[in-house]
C-alpha cells in the first residue's frame, strides 16, 4: 500500500502540480488548505506533512506547538514548504522538530530526493522500533524460562534427607545466576544400601537444566531402570553396580544425542557395616576425612557420561570408621574466584575441611560455603555451588 502524504497548502496551481508530483512517485497525497483542516487530517496517520509556512493559522501565526503535538501523537514525520527568501536556519531554530525543509516552488528530482530519503528513515525507524520490541519479548521469554528451569531445578532437590541411626547428612547448595546443571540426591534403596550422587551437566541455561531433569529421572529408584531393577522373584530388585549403572547412563545419554556431556560421583553405602562402593566418572573425586584427620581421595571410574570413547568403567571400595566424613563437590568450589586471582582451589579445600573437622557436619557445610565467599570478595558465582556431607556414625 502506497504510503500518505498530506499537504498542508492553499489551493492553487502550485498546490495541483505538488500533488501531481508526489502521486506520479507512487504516493498517495491527500491535501489540506488551512492549519485546523491539516490538525483534523493528521488523526488518518499520514507518513509525512509537506506544510506551508505561508499557511497560517487563525490570526495568520502557525502554531508550531500544536502542529508539533500533533505530528509525534500520530508518528508523521514534517517537511516545512519554504517560500523564496524565507531563512531555513530561522525555521530551524523555531521548529527542530522539523524532518527538514524544501524550497518552493519544489523541483521534482529535489522532492523525489527528499521524500525517499524521509520515508526510508522513518520505514527504517519503524524496523527498528519492531526489531527492539521482539527482541523485548524474546528477552522476557527466555528470563521467564530461566526462572521456570531455575525453580524446577531447585524443586528437585532433596526436600528431606534420609534419617538413618548410622548416618549424617548435610548440604549446601548455591546456584549462580545463569543456571547451571548440579543436582544431587540421597536415597535409601532398601535396608542396607544408601545412594549418594553428584552430577554436573555441562553448560549453562536452560538445554543444562532440562538434561538434568532428565538425569534426575532416570536416577529415580522408581524408574526400575538402572539403580533399582525390578525382578519377578524374591527379593524381586536388584542393585546394580556403580560401574553398571556408569555404563547404563553411557548409553542413555549419548553427546549426539542431547550435545551434552556430564559428571558424576556415585556411591553405594551399606549403612551397617560402612563398606563405599562408588564410581566417580569425570567428576571431582569425593573427599574421604577420616576422623583421626588422614585425607584421601576417591579417584576410582572413568570419564565424562555422554563420550562413549572413554572405555569401561571401574569402580572402587573403601570402608569407613564411626567419625570418618565424605564430602562430594562439585566444580563451582575450586574454580571460584574474583576477577584475575587464583581458584579457591582443591588444596584450599582439603585444608579448610581439615581444620574444621572437629566440627558438626553442618557447620563445616557453612564454614566451606562462607570461606569460598570471602574468598571470591563479592565476585559473582560462574557455576553452581554444590558441597554434600556424609558422617559414618557406626552401629
Amino acid at each position: 500500500m502506497p504510503e500518505k502524504i498530506l499537504i498542508a497548502q492553499a489551493p492553487g496551481e502550485e498546490r495541483r502540480r505538488l500533488q501531481a508530483l508526489i502521486r506520479g512517485q507512487g504516493y498517495f497525497a491527500v491535501t489540506a488548505s488551512n492549519v485546523e483542516e491539516a490538525l483534523r487530517l493528521l488523526a488518518e496517520h499520514p507518513a509525512l506533512l509537506l506544510f506551508d509556512t505561508e499557511l497560517g493559522g487563525v490570526g495568520g501565526e502557525i502554531p508550531w506547538t500544536e502542529l508539533e503535538a500533533g505530528c509525534r501523537r500520530q508518528d508523521t514525520d514534517c517537511l516545512a514548504l519554504l517560500a523564496p527568501g524565507r531563512s531555513a536556519a530561522a525555521l530551524r531554530e523555531l521548529a527542530p522538530w522539523l524532518a527538514g525543509t524544501l524550497a518552493r516552488p519544489v523541483d521534482a528530482a529535489d522532492l523525489g530526493a527528499r521524500l525517499k530519503d524521509v520515508l526510508t528513515i522513518r520505514r527504517l525507524g519503524h524496523e527498528l522500533s519492531l526489531a527492539h520490541q521482539m527482541l523485548n519479548k524474546t528477552r522476557r521469554e527466555f528470563a521467564e524460562s530461566l526462572r521456570a528451569a531455575a525453580q524446577i531445578q531447585k524443586n528437585l532437590l532433596p526436600r528431606q534427607l534420609p534419617r538413618v541411626e548410622s548416618l549424617q547428612f548435610a548440604y549446601r547448595f548455591m546456584p549462580c545466576a545463569a543456571i547451571g546443571g548440579d543436582l544431587f540426591n540421597v536415597l535409601r534403596l532398601d535396608e542396607d544400601t544408601v545412594l549418594v550422587y553428584l552430577f554436573d551437566v555441562s553448560g549453562h541455561g536452560v538445554s543444562s537444566a532440562m538434561v538434568g531433569v532428565s538425569v534426575h529421572q532416570s536416577l529415580s529408584p522408581h524408574s526400575g531402570r538402572i539403580v533399582k531393577q525390578r525382578l519377578d522373584q524374591p527379593p524381586y530388585y536388584r542393585i546394580p553396580s556403580p560401574a553398571q549403572v556408569m555404563a547404563a547412563l553411557e548409553a542413555e545419554f549419548p553427546f549426539e544425542r542431547f550435545e551434552k556431556f556430564f559428571t558424576i560421583a556415585y556411591l553405594l553405602i551399606d549403612i551397617h557395616c560402612g563398606r563405599v562402593r562408588y564410581c566417580n566418572a569425570g567428576h571431582p573425586p569425593p573427599i574421604l576425612l577420616r576422623a583421626d584427620g588422614r585425607l584421601d581421595t576417591l579417584q576410582v571410574g572413568g570419564g565424562l557420561i555422554g563420550l562413549s570413547e572413554v572405555g569401561p568403567f571401574s569402580e572402587g571400595e573403601v570402608r569407613l570408621n564411626p567419625g570418618d566424613r565424605l564430602y562430594l563437590y562439585s566444580d563451582g568450589i575450586v574454580e571460584h574466584g574474583g576477577d584475575g586471582r587464583e581458584m579457591f582451589g582443591e588444596e584450599r579445600l582439603l585444608r579448610k575441611l581439615g581444620e574444621l573437622r572437629r566440627r558438626d557436619l553442618g557447620t563445616v557445610c557453612e564454614k566451606i560455603i562462607e570461606a569460598l565467599l570471602d574468598f571470591g570478595r563479592g565476585a559473582p558465582l560462574k557455576d553452581d555451588v554444590t558441597l554434600l556431607g556424609v558422617e559414618y556414625r557406626g552401629n
